[in-house]
């Protein structure tokens, strides 16, 4: 405030100076009204310069202490809601459906379509995977493919466009244990969601995604995890989970970054996530764990 008083004091100070000066100069004869007026204006100019000016500086340092409150806010409220958050059913076609709508309007207008995507999850359940909350509203979801060999080694070398997949470039449900080669196709959160902030529900669907793939394909000396990096989200797991770029945009058909999670890379990202996710104790999480083969089977 004090700082502000100067600031005017000393605005109006110079432009009364100035005024003066001009009116000596070129003998400008003003009565006394007219004057009233513009020093009354002068000094409504002035002192709305000073009030921007010192606001403006303080501005920064107010956002700085709003992000750690929200930062902390964020912390707090995902250990107040990651249990109350749920995997959706496997057969929840209105879900799937909805998902599939968000991506080809939101990331891929090229994207498969529903009619089709729904004989993948025919063979493999396991391929989509969505996040609900208490009122089975839909948080986000994510799209991890168990590939063939061969379709592995498409995307990999940048031969195959993600479009160029098909039905049998999956392998079946029976054959997740033993899949070598494991595609992060999509990882989004659902932006018409009203239940969280978008940064709160972008945090559990990533978490959510990270306890899902290390449960459903866990660890394994010749297990690789890979992606093409498609929206923010994408990006922020692939960095967080020490994922490693391995080729550029210009080297594959999908034109984005690949990156890759090597064998022991993902061993040690299942170990760092299990010594610091603690949002939950091991009773909890184990309680809540979705039973993925009744759930395809049903």
């Amino acid at each position: 405030m004090i700082d502000f008083i100067k600031k005017s004091s000393a605005y109006f100070a110079g432009t009364l100076t100035f005024l003066i000066a001009i009116r000596a100069s070129f003998g400008i004869a003003t009565t006394w009204g007219v004057l009233a007026i513009i020093f009354s204006l002068a000094a409504i100019a002035c002192i709305t310069v000073a009030w921007f000016e010192v606001r403006g500086r303080i501005a920064p340092s107010v956002g700085r202490d709003r992000s750690v409150v929200e930062e902390g806010s964020v912390s707090l409220t995902l250990r107040r809601v990651f249990d109350t958050v749920k995997y959706s059913a496997r057969d929840d076609e209105s879900i799937a459906l909805y998902a599939n709508k968000i991506v080809r309007r939101g990331l891929d207008k090229q994207c498969i379509r529903y009619r089709d995507y729904r004989k993948w999850r025919q063979k493999n359940p396991a391929v989509f995977t969505a996040i609900t909350g208490q009122d089975n509203e839909l948080l986000g979801f994510f799209d991890i493919f168990p590939l063939t060999e061969e379709a592995a080694k498409g995307l990999l070398n940048g031969s195959l466009h993600e479009h160029e997949l098909t039905v049998d470039s999956i392998v079946s449900f029976e054959s997740n244990r033993a899949v070598r080669s494991i595609y992060i196709a999509s990882i989004m959160a659902n932006p018409g969601q009203k239940a969280f902030s978008q940064i709160v529900v972008r945090e559990i669907v990533v978490l959510k995604c990270v306890e899902y793939l290390i449960h459903t394909f866990p660890p394994t000396d010749d297990r690789i995890v890979f992606a093409y990096a498609h929206t923010d989200l994408g990006e922020r797991l692939l960095r967080n989970a020490a994922f490693t770029n391995t080729a550029l945009s210009k080297d594959n058909k999908q034109r984005r970054p690949l990156y890759q999670l090597s064998p022991d890379r993902y061993k040690e990202l299942a170990k760092t996530f299990a010594r610091t996710s603690g949002i939950r104790t091991r009773s909890a999480r184990e309680k809540s764990r979705p039973n993925y083969e009744s759930e395809a089977t049903r």
